[in-house]
Formats: C-alpha cells, sequence, structure tokens
C-alpha cells in the first residue's frame, strides 16, 4: 500500500459521506489497498469519530450556501433544506471559500424546475455576485449621457452605449423591492402581479442595483442576443 492510496481512500470516503452519497466503490478498487486495508476502511465508516470527521467539512460547506446564497435559500421557503442536500449529492466538493459555493448553487438553482420568483432572486443574487467582484468598476466616460436620456427610447444623435462586461438586467414577476424586503424579514414574498419588473445589477451604482426602465430593458436584452450584440452594449455614469 502506497501513502498516498491510502489517503486518497479516506478522503473520498470523507467526501462521500459529507455529501450524503454512498462510498465511491469504484474509485477505490482502483488504488492499490491490501484486503484487510479495505476491510479496515469499510469498519472505520461506522465508527463515531469517522462520522464527526464528515460532518466538519459537510457542515462547512452548508454554512458557506446559506451565508452566501442567502436571498435564494430564503425564496425557496420550505424546500430550500432539501434543494441544498441535493446540491451537495450532485456537485462535488471544490472550494473552501464562500462566493465560488455561493454562486455553484446559484446556478445549480437556475437550472431547476422552480417557480419563476425564485429563479429571477437566483439571478439576481448571482448579478449582484458579480457587480460586487468586477475588477472594472463603471466609471463615467467623457460625454456620459444624462439621467433620463433613455427614457423614450431613442438615442441622442452621435451616442453610442456599451454595456459593461458585468452588469445584468433581470426579470421579476413581483415588484422586486417588495420581493427582497419580504425575504430579507423572513416573510414570503409577494405573488406575481401580472406585470414585468426589470432590475438592472452593475458596479458603479449606489448599492449594485436600481429598477431598470423599459427603454433600457428593451436595450440590454437586443444585446444580447446574436443580432444586436455588436450594437447595444450599455455602459453609462449610471452603471448600466
Amino acid at each position: 500500500m502506497a501513502l498516498r492510496d491510502w489517503q486518497a481512500a479516506l478522503g473520498h470516503l470523507v467526501e462521500a459521506r459529507a455529501a450524503g452519497r454512498p462510498p465511491p466503490a469504484h474509485a477505490l478498487t482502483s488504488l492499490d489497498l491490501e484486503d484487510a486495508e479495505q476491510a479496515w476502511l469499510g469498519a472505520v465508516t461506522r465508527s463515531r469519530g469517522f462520522a464527526l470527521t464528515a460532518l466538519v467539512p459537510r457542515w462547512w460547506r452548508e454554512t458557506r450556501v446559506r451565508r452566501s446564497a442567502r436571498l435564494t435559500f430564503a425564496a425557496l421557503g420550505a424546500e430550500a433544506p432539501a434543494r441544498l442536500q441535493d446540491y451537495l449529492r450532485a456537485v462535488p466538493s471544490f472550494t473552501l471559500f464562500f462566493v465560488p459555493e455561493g454562486v455553484a448553487f446559484l446556478e445549480y438553482v437556475e437550472a431547476l424546475s422552480v417557480p419563476a420568483l425564485v429563479r429571477a432572486v437566483a439571478r439576481f443574487e448571482r448579478a449582484m455576485w458579480r457587480a460586487r467582484l468586477s475588477e472594472s468598476p463603471a466609471d463615467a466616460p467623457s460625454g456620459a449621457l444624462a439621467d433620463g436620456a433613455l427614457a423614450d427610447g431613442v438615442l441622442p444623435d452621435g451616442a453610442h452605449l456599451v454595456r459593461h462586461a458585468d452588469a445584468t438586467v433581470v426579470a421579476f414577476e413581483a415588484p422586486p423591492d417588495q420581493v427582497l424586503a419580504a425575504l430579507v424579514q423572513g416573510l414570503p414574498p409577494p405573488e406575481p402581479d401580472g406585470a414585468v419588473h426589470h432590475v438592472l445589477v452593475a458596479p458603479g451604482l449606489p448599492g449594485l442595483w436600481r429598477p431598470a426602465t423599459d427603454a433600457e430593458a428593451r436595450l440590454f436584452l437586443a444585446g444580447n442576443t446574436a443580432d444586436h450584440a455588436p450594437a447595444f452594449e450599455l455602459d453609462d455614469h449610471r452603471g448600466s
């Protein structure tokens, strides 16, 4: 037995228990372990010490998700614990840091069959992390457009809009300020009101987000299509 194989076997077993998955038999059989060593590994997984060892990384991973994806976890409501356990089983542990873990959970939730409001909150929270960690703040370029310049959806002659690389527009089915306030307070979010409420998330904005006008949302979303991507990108002194 090589020390490397012994350590790898213990690591596989701890990671599987922490994620709530069965022991990875295929991974263990590929290691250079004798029958007695295989038997010892099978016995140690039934010990209380091993259970405690696996509990620590599981608790730490759950904590990373709960703290860095708080709004989405709250939006999931009673389903949140089960969704978190599914995530732990489906996505192998890959980091010890809060933000990458939280973002991975948000991406996981976005891909699930969840209510549109939950998906919007996950997109919003992921966009907030992206804007917060942006390496290129939205400073005001010379000749930046004045507030209200896009009110009618028409650009002034000679104007050119450039969307910030870390800006995002998110659509909510209920007023976003009410949705977010309810989640922060631990209350049920409001029901959809039949309207689409766009939110702009971008570096340089106070608080990193604000409501987006319909004209801004149309320009931004047009810039995300293959036909219009070269023409529309938003980046002005408001962070859009």
